[in-house]
């Protein structure tokens, strides 16, 4: 009698542990990128994403393209394309190095306005940022002035005197921008917005100037109503675009615009 052959065991795979431990092994990796990143300095960091932008470019070896100028020079002196091209690297990382140490310096300043202003009670009403182009203190317009009107409250003088104070021995420019809604305006003072946002902010620049601020630092510009920060679909909207900033401007950042 022919004996029967025991059935064959075939091992169970669940396949789903496949896809389960790549999962984990992609997670550690993710991780262990995230912790080698958070250990970069910035300047480090600066550098090999430079590196990386000219690696994806038409250059090799991280390189940018030279102007015709720079490499004019650089043959006028006898310089290599590549020893220009460091020296140009080397004053990029100086310039993050400046750009850091007076981003710290906004940063002080940022905390005696904000700390001087909740005590006044005012904090709902300002917003003290540090932007792409320096420090922008802001100043909702009913602060400092009445609706459709340039001159200053009597509370608002003494607020700014102190704001004065703090910006006194600051070496940036220093520039002093009005803004209004999309109301029109038509007076004999203020015929257009043009008028009333230049009128506020040269008031606010004599204040500063009585304080004792360099006038060669300041300066007063009107926007009128073309440069809302929120649509004036309403009067909380229109509240918000009226109002007065006092930038304090990074060194390189002296003909910026706002937004």
């Amino acid at each position: 009698m022919r004996r029967r052959r025991k059935a064959e065991t075939t091992p169970v795979v669940s396949h789903w542990l496949v896809t389960y431990s790549d999962m984990i092994t992609l997670c550690l990796t993710f991780f262990v990128l995230l912790y080698s990143f958070s250990t970069l300095d910035a300047i480090k960091w600066k550098t090999v994403l430079n590196s990386v932008q000219g690696a994806l470019g038409p250059l090799n070896s991280g390189s940018k393209p030279l102007d015709g100028e720079t490499f004019g020079v650089a043959l006028a002196n006898g310089e290599s394309e590549n020893d220009v091209q460091q020296n140009e690297e080397v004053k990029q990382i100086e310039d993050f190095k400046k750009y850091q140490q007076e981003t710290q310096k906004l940063m002080e300043i940022q905390a005696q306005l904000t700390d001087y202003f909740a005590d006044k009670g005012l904090g709902e009403f300002m917003t003290i940022n540090i932007e792409e182009r320096g420090l922008l203190l802001r100043f909702e317009d009913s602060v400092l002035f009445v609706k459709g009107k340039a001159d200053l409250l009597a509370e608002s003088i003494d607020v700014l005197k102190k704001t004065g104070n703090i910006l006194i021995n600051v070496d940036n420019p220093i520039r002093i921008e009005g803004h209004t809604d999309d109301l029109a305006i038509n007076t004999l003072r203020f015929p257009s917005n043009w008028e009333l946002s230049t009128a506020r902010a040269t008031n606010v620049l004599r204040i500063f100037i009585e304080q004792g601020m360099d006038p060669q630092r300041l300066s007063a510009v009107g926007y009128g109503e073309y440069h809302p920060i929120v649509p004036n679909d309403d009067e909380n909207s229109r509240k918000k675009n009226r109002r007065v900033d006092i930038v304090i401007i990074r060194g390189d950042m002296r003909f910026n615009e706002p937004k």
